[in-house]
């Protein structure tokens, strides 16, 4: 499930928690980095103009069964030794915001206009604690956006970088870049790409 999330890896999950109430948990994720908007373009399935609409869902997904060739004592000679499980803490689940994102332009890949999609991103809130990505800024409803997608047949759409792939709309309708974000980008050069 976590490949779902885009080509993201875990470099760390930091949690803690009060007695009282629960603290914050933040995730820290290695996205992969993009060197050119051109370069953004190539490697997403789906690149749109789109309007948030509608609350967002959040999820927490289930973590996959582990794989037999490393529990197998049969196939993995390490399999079964003991390990020191008491002495790590559990990690926190894998909360994702599932938004709904109706389709305004399509400027890349199998959409169509007024078609709804979902996208999703790592962290969000879920029973009363919020997980939240450092990198990772909400997407507001009624708020337009240039995405670049990965797109899965049986699982919401992801961001290829939570920086690099959403540029909201400023009040002219041009795809503005996020503070982090380094590669800036035209409409007129968007349409080029297309």
């Amino acid at each position: 499930m976590l490949r779902r999330l885009g080509a993201l890896v875990f470099a760390a999950v930091f949690v803690t928690a009060c007695s009282a109430h629960e603290e914050p948990v933040l995730y820290r994720a290695d996205y992969p980095q993009y060197q050119s908007a051109d370069a953004l373009f190539d490697k997403a399935t789906l690149v749109v103009e789109a309007r948030i609409v509608g609350e967002p869902r959040y999820l927490q997904e289930q973590a996959e069964a582990p794989d037999p060739a490393e529990t197998d004592p049969n196939l993995n000679p390490n399999a079964g030794a003991p390990a020191e499980v008491a002495a790590e803490p559990e990690a926190p689940p894998t909360v994702i915001t599932v938004y709904t994102a109706q389709v305004v332009k399509v400027f890349k890949g199998q959409a169509q206009v007024g078609q709804s999609i979902e996208v999703k991103e790592l962290g969000g809130n879920f029973e009363g604690v919020t997980y939240a990505e450092e990198h990772t800024t909400a997407m507001n409803q009624d708020s337009g956006y240039v995405l670049f997608l990965e797109t899965y047949p049986d699982s919401p759409a992801a961001l290829l970088n939570p920086v690099q792939a959403k540029y909201p709309l400023d009040t002219s309708s041009n795809p503005a870049s996020l503070p982090e974000n380094t590669l800036k980008l035209t409409r007129a050069e968007l349409e080029t790409m297309s």
